[in-house]
């Protein structure tokens, strides 16, 4: 199984989760829009021995902030890319399976690209560490158990143990790994193994076991007092290892089978208007080969502006006029077009916050002016009503 880096938020744990709860460890996360047609261009060779084999590599692209663009595949020992001007980050990650011990470790380069021009920059491709080892669940071979390494430099990798129980994890840059394991039946747990100071091209052998019985967590999810709506992945952690799990939610219930015992914490994600957090999960104390059934809650709700626009020529409701928010620094956090009936819901993930403008107008409609209301405020939890807002005829052709 193929393994790709991992950028994360806070923290090793809190890194990993925010890659897990939109259901894509260890895979590229989903593209951004294009910033404008290319206009300059990168080449560069790229050198690393393989043995006389052509090098076979995936190439992913990144803004200068780490925004994921793309990613194309690379064969051979250079490389060309168009791109937009503007600041790129490139990562080059070996393509050879992960249980590959003279897999390549993955390298960035960045380049400044320019409208016109071809910039140079060279790839170095440097043999990465491994982790081998052998896993024992309940004492016996831990056959297809998942193996994760992750370093705190926001990197993860994983692979499967064979029926014996064997795994390997190459392509690892250098650096200190926790190892977590979980067993493919879910019945057997242990705590995870730290290695430090792993160096390039260097070996860490592991012998994993996975002694204690596994349990289960049933929590069911509130939004305010309802039941959570919507599908999303949430993630258990133990406050004992460390260890985590991600389930899918569904129908506001979340289940996670595996599990060491003792006391967790959940995180869930921002669901609809509902914004996520972080707690401990009540009654969530799991014991050895039983479920525990417990509970969770969000409790914050972005705030919303509603209303209704009609035309100021007989108060008939405008349908499929622009409702444009504005914060106070002048940039649009929300934006909707009213229903056939005027109404409008604009923002419904907005914190509290003042100074915000409000514009509404129609684009297919010369016929009238844009209107404006500023220095509104919001808090969490509220649906502020902006009452019945009329829409004036122009007295001459409006640009919008």
């Amino acid at each position: 199984m193929s393994s790709l880096p991992l950028v994360r938020r806070r923290g090793l744990v809190i890194a990993l989760l925010g890659a897990l709860l939109a259901g894509l460890l260890l895979l590229v996360p989903t593209p951004g829009a294009p910033a404008a047609d290319p206009t300059g261009r990168v080449r560069g060779n790229i050198f690393g021995t393989t043995g006389g084999t052509p090098l076979k590599l995936k190439m992913l692209i990144f803004k200068g902030d780490w925004t994921y663009l793309s990613a194309r595949n690379v064969f051979g020992s250079a490389y060309s890319i168009a791109l937009p001007a503007g600041n790129y980050h490139l990562q080059f990650v070996d393509k050879r399976p992960t249980y590959d011990v003279r897999k390549f470790a993955p390298t960035d380069v960045f380049v400044k690209v320019r409208s016109g021009a071809t910039v140079a920059k060279d790839v170095r491709m440097r043999k990465g560490a491994a982790i081998t080892g052998t896993v024992l669940a309940g004492g016996k071979p831990g056959a297809k158990a998942r193996v994760v390494a992750a370093n705190p430099n926001e990197q993860s990798f994983e692979t499967l143990a064979n029926d014996k129980g064997q795994f390997a994890i190459g392509g690892l840059p250098a650096g200190s790994y926790s190892v977590f394991t979980y067993d493919h039946r879910k019945q057997f747990v242990g705590k995870s193994s730290y290695i430090r100071n792993l160096g390039a091209g260097k070996f860490a052998n592991l012998r994993i076991a996975l002694p204690k019985r596994a349990g289960g967590l049933l929590v069911d999810l509130y939004a305010g007092g309802k039941p959570l709506q919507g599908t999303t992945f949430a993630t258990a952690i133990s406050r004992r290892t460390g260890q985590f799990w991600t389930s899918k939610v569904r129908q506001g219930s979340v289940s996670f089978q595996g599990l060491f015992p003792g006391r967790y914490r959940i995180v869930v994600p921002d669901v609809g208007r509902w914004f996520g957090r972080t707690g401990s999960v009540k009654n969530g104390v799991v014991r050895p080969g039983r479920t525990a059934f417990g509970s969770f809650r969000l409790t914050q709700r972005g705030g919303a502006f509603t209303g209704k626009i009609v035309r100021e020529d007989g108060g008939m409701p405008m349908g499929g006029a622009t409702v444009r928010l504005f914060d106070s620094s002048g940039a649009t956090v929300s934006e909707t077009t009213t229903s056939s009936t005027g109404y409008f819901l604009v923002g419904g993930r907005l914190r509290t916050q003042s100074g915000m403008t409000l514009v509404a107008f129609n684009s297919f409609d010369a016929n009238y002016d844009r209107i404006s209301r500023e220095g509104l405020s919001i808090q969490l939890n509220q649906d502020k009503s902006l009452g019945t807002l009329v829409m004036p005829r122009a007295k001459t052709s409006a640009r919008r």
